[in-house]
């Protein structure tokens, strides 16, 4: 027997789960279902649930900083590796 669980969501968020979950071949419901099934047999969140760290925190700026450089038509390029550490050591 199955029963319905009504959720509220974030409507980017569900998209985002959705196009997800649709890649490895599950559903939304699948996809919950799997979450609940694991949870209950980890007796627990079946993941780490905490705080991220200084460093996870400054890899992730830095993969913004990243991605808004790769971005910039007026950020400085370099044509090869030396060329970059070159500049670094100015």
């Amino acid at each position: 027997m199955t029963t319905t669980i009504t959720m509220r969501i974030d409507q980017k968020k569900k998209k985002a789960a959705e196009e997800l979950f649709n890649e490895l071949g599950l559903g939304m419901s699948a996809a919950i279902n799997l979450f609940i099934t694991e949870a209950l047999a980890f007796q627990g969140i079946p993941f780490a649930i905490r705080r991220r760290t200084e460093k996870e925190r400054e890899m992730l700026a830095a993969m913004k900083e990243a991605k808004r450089l790769a971005s910039d038509p007026k950020a400085k390029r370099y044509d090869n590796i030396d060329e970059l550490f070159s500049d670094a050591l100015k």
